[in-house]
């Protein structure tokens, strides 16, 4: 199977780096039945081996660009990534599925992006991405301003970069050691925001059925869960970022959540992020974050009692960064915590979520290296409403993922990888993929 996903390009220092089914109200991301994944998959097959087919003869005639098409002295910049990957299927597990529509890996994504300095402290920044050969969707739209030009401080409006963790703002071809994604961004919980359980078993019933989950509450549609956190939407707000030596401090305000970006509201709260990160010496990054938000659907929360409370996601993380002579090793842990509404029981919950990783890359020569990633997600425990037994309200996953590469030249990368996922639940517990990655940006 072939999997062509493409990422932004970094278009200078500063930027960071369905058919079938209904789609259910008040959600940005849609339900597709079975019937239109072998469509898309043929499709995006196809794509992908035309790709291949033409590009080693393209890189035989010439080298291909290593960096974005720029104009007017570099004020108006323009760059794009392409990502090819073969792989396993993964249609019944669900492991490295990021909604029911698309799956890590077996996918279709371009991304074309661009950016325009008017001025030396101005800039607009924009990136559109399409996925599996569908919609083409805004990734990132935002306007870049310094106030004043001796304090490094910028201020970013718009749908902009995430401030909480690492992961989500490093540039993933460049930055990935291995083709997969860390759960804690990935992996879909069966927590929804327009649907909600009645009792503790409504919400146990779903448990390790992320990729598709129902509710009696809100919409009657399945659809897709959500993540600790999402890595494939950016949200929309403001966001300033200042840096001072040693220390480094961002913080923001936007419509949704860690778990749910959105360019729209879907209640009336909004979420405040932060993080602290310390550069005390040369390869060394250390960093917190915190963020909090309300979660759930205003659609949700007109069918609850008119006195009850908002319903938020809390999170906290730590992550470091260390890198010297051929290594680079970074470990992140994220706890997220949800106040989810039990409708039957006219009562609120806390369920969380805790993800840890490390990993880490070796270069044995430029063009040469080797990477891994050890990955688990936890869960909270709740009570079974008949036999009061106490139960993970989600199944823990555990991931480990190997790859090799080799830098074609150096914005073209080729990865091989080998992934074991391991999970306390759902019809499939123990799955290994294999694929095969061609990246390219400029």
């Amino acid at each position: 199977m072939i999997i062509v996903a493409a990422r932004r390009a970094t278009l200078d220092s500063e930027f960071l780096s369905q058919g079938c089914g209904a789609r259910p109200s008040g959600r940005e991301r849609g339900v597709i039945k079975p019937c239109h994944l072998a469509r898309r998959s043929l499709a995006s097959t196809a794509f992908a081996v035309l790709l291949l087919t033409l590009l080693p003869r393209a890189l035989s005639a010439q080298t291909l660009p290593a960096g974005p098409a720029t104009a007017f002295d570099g004020r108006l910049a323009a760059g794009a990534e392409v990502v090819a990957t073969i792989g396993d299927r993964d249609e019944s597990a669900f492991f490295n599925y990021t909604d029911y529509e698309h799956n890590v890996l077996r996918m279709f994504r371009v991304a074309l992006s661009g950016s325009w300095r008017p001025f030396e402290r101005l800039a607009f920044v924009g990136e559109v991405q399409s996925e599996d050969l569908t919609e083409v969707r805004p990734y990132a739209a935002y306007v870049r301003i310094r106030p004043i030009r001796s304090v490094p401080l910028d201020i970013q409006a718009g749908r902009i970069p995430p401030v909480f963790g690492s992961f989500g703002r490093r540039a993933y071809n460049v930055n990935n050691p291995v083709i997969g994604y860390p759960l804690a961004y990935q992996y879909l919980t069966s927590l929804r925001p327009d649907a909600i359980p009645a009792t503790h078993d409504d919400l146990l019933r779903m448990r390790a059925r992320g990729w598709l989950a129902t509710y009696p509450i809100g919409s009657p549609d399945p659809a897709p869960g959500i993540p600790l956190i999402s890595a494939f939407r950016w949200d929309t707000g403001v966001q300033a970022h200042w840096r001072h030596e040693i220390v480094e401090v961002a913080g923001a305000v936007t419509a949704g959540t860690l778990a749910d970006p959105r360019v729209s509201d879907n209640n009336s709260g909004r979420q405040i992020s932060g993080r602290v990160a310390l550069h005390p010496v040369t390869g060394l990054i250390v960093g917190t974050s915190a963020a909090h938000g309300e979660w759930l659907d205003r659609e949700v929360m007109e069918l609850l009692p008119a006195d009850a409370p908002t319903y938020d996601q809390t999170a906290w993380g730590l992550d470091a960064e260390y890198s010297r002579d051929h290594w680079i090793v970074r470990a992140e842990l994220v706890k997220s915590r949800w106040q989810v509404p039990f409708a039957a029981i006219a009562a609120a919950e806390n369920v969380d979520a805790l993800g840890a990783w490390v990993e880490g890359r070796y270069r044995f020569t430029p063009r040469i290296f080797a990477g891994a990633r050890i990955d688990h997600l936890g869960f909270s425990k709740i009570s079974t409403d008949t036999r009061g037994a106490l139960v993970t309200w989600e199944a823990p996953v555990t991931r480990v993922e190997g790859a090799a590469g080799y830098y074609l030249q150096r914005n073209l990368v080729a990865r091989l990888t080998v992934q074991f996922n391991d999970r306390d639940g759902g019809r499939i517990q123990r799955r290994t993929y294999f694929a095969g990655q061609l990246a390219y940006w400029f």
